[in-house]
């Protein structure tokens, strides 16, 4: 054992077990309608734009309202409790998908999902930081990250499994009334939300470092504050009190800007469920980024003000637009395409994406922590070859016919499609200051997944709809690839000068006080 790990205390390897463990199980959650896909659309009597609504932008937006304030939120409260009743919020939302009748309420307990959900990267980034010190850190965001991966598998191979053995052999040995006469799905959606709960309080015996945070008294005013600068149309009220009428008639020329765009977008397609959501979606991460400009300079400075960070999350949502569409659509492309079970589907594609992946995402942030000791660009070179691996990967998976090479292919997406997520994660963290870790997490999630989620199932189940092709509509979202590595190239020609002296040179510019001993 090297001096460096045995300098890591026995209790930062067990936040990271727990922390993993939940975010195995916040990807099952939020992944296994991917596989229930096809079996929703016939009972519910959806198309692939409404599917694809469900698949990510009913999670997508709403989480982006809550991540905006569980940013702050983590950074001045006890992650651990803030992240158990996450934890708990979003596994009981998901069970409660089981009862949805339609559309409309299963939409509305996805977007419980996405609200749970919002606790996860603010509070897990910011206490791994804190627990592991920075020439270990992309490795354990990367071991952090694995649950992504392990969680998205577990859902293919679980939701296949109750597809296929439900109604023949699982529900006979459930001890309810009637439960032979609930759908597969919805069986699978109670199965997979209910051990949620023990690992929830198993959270709160993790041992949090201290803080210089606030007064734990000041708990519930940090929460009315924060939700104050998310939630629509108290964001409007928060506007006018931090920045008076100048910063209030920009935040309302932004609102129309918005509304108008969302208008068009309703008229030329016909989805307002998409549109409206999505339009509210990108408000809060606006708004959110103009009162940090007013309430906290120094963060703004650092993330939403600075050019370097900004490149850095475009490209990172466009590389998980592409990734994360072509993942959540890659059961149902299967299940239409290749001759296979819903079981045995689940379970090849399950075991593929996780041993993939996993690789992608540990191999990803190994060699990125090693890279990067010779040069700061590493993160944004691991980004770059992740998405060029994936390219090729994707357009074999799509085109061949036979299933041994969809899956080979499959597997090839899955670990290039891993490899950016670990190195980012810790650029991330290395680009603000210790008191902003959370915060600066948030919006590192909030880009993607607005951008990701929010867009990219619903961009290919439109144009599957619209071209009777889902083909088609996966193979569309490559076009962003290149754009992103532009914005990739723009990131790391500003790199190599944002060394930790600079950053906190640059927040003291904008007013962050200097660091007391």
């Amino acid at each position: 054992m090297t001096a460096a790990a045995a300098s890591i205390p026995a209790s930062a390897y067990f936040a990271l077990a727990l922390l993993a463990s939940a975010n195995l199980l916040n990807y099952l959650d939020r992944f296994v309608v991917s596989i229930l896909a096809e079996a929703i659309k016939a009972d519910l009597r959806l198309d692939d734009a409404q599917l694809g609504f469900l698949l990510g932008t009913a999670f997508a937006i709403f989480y982006s309202i809550v991540g905006v304030a569980m940013g702050g939120i983590s950074d001045r409260l006890s992650r651990k409790k803030v992240m158990a009743f996450g934890l708990a919020l979003w596994s009981g939302m998901t069970a409660l998908g089981g009862a949805a009748p339609n559309f409309m309420t299963l939409a509305a307990a996805r977007i419980g999902v996405g609200v749970g959900e919002a606790a996860a990267n603010p509070c897990s980034h910011s206490l791994l930081a804190d627990v592991f010190p920075p020439k270990n850190r992309a490795l354990a965001l990367g071991v952090y990250l694995a649950g992504t991966f392990l969680g998205g598998a577990l859902a293919m191979a679980v939701g296949g499994y109750f597809l296929e053995h439900w109604s023949t052999s699982m529900c006979t040995a459930v001890p309810i009334a009637g439960a032979c006469d609930l759908a597969a799905w919805k069986a699978a959606l109670f199965a997979v939300g209910i051990p949620g709960f023990p690992l929830a309080l198993l959270l709160l015996t993790i041992r949090e470092p201290a803080r210089n945070s606030g007064k734990a008294q000041q708990s519930t005013g940090v929460i009315v504050r924060e939700f104050s600068a998310a939630l629509p149309p108290f964001t409007l009220i928060t506007v006018a009190r931090e920045g008076g009428p100048q910063a209030l008639g920009r935040n309302l020329v932004i609102l129309a800007a918005i509304s108008f765009a969302a208008v068009l977008l309703v008229a030329w397609t016909g989805d307002y469920a998409q549109w409206i959501a999505f339009g509210v979606g990108a408000y809060v991460v606006v708004t959110w980024g103009q009162i940090q400009s007013l309430r906290d300079r120094p963060l703004f400075a650092l993330t939403f003000g600075d050019r370097t960070f900004l490149y850095a999350m475009a490209a990172t949502a466009l590389i998980a637009c592409v990734g994360g569409a072509i993942n959540v659509w890659a059961a149902p492309f299967a299940m239409r395409t290749h001759a296979l079970s819903p079981s045995e589907l689940g379970l090849r594609l399950g075991v593929i994406h996780t041993v993939g992946a996993v690789i992608g995402v540990i191999a990803g942030g190994w060699l990125s922590d090693k890279w990067k000791q010779r040069d700061r660009r590493a993160p944004l070179g691991m980004a770059a070859i992740s998405i060029c691996g994936t390219l090729p990967s994707v357009l074999v998976m799509l085109l061949v016919v036979e299933v041994d090479l969809f899956l080979i292919a499959y597997a090839s997406v899955s670990v290039f499609g891993a490899m950016w997520s670990g190195a980012t994660a810790a650029l991330v963290q290395d680009l603000v200051l210790p008191r902003m870790r959370g915060s600066a997490a948030a919006c590192y999630s909030l880009i993607a997944i607005v951008v990701a989620s929010g867009t990219g199932p619903y961009w290919a189940g439109k144009v599957s709809a619209v071209t009777g092709s889902l083909t088609a509509g996966m193979l569309s979202l490559l076009i962003l690839a290149p754009i992103a590595l532009v914005f990739l190239w723009l990131a790391a020609k500003r790199l190599p000068q944002e060394t930790p002296e600079a950053r906190l040179a640059l927040a003291a510019a904008a007013g962050e006080p200097a660091p007391t001993e």
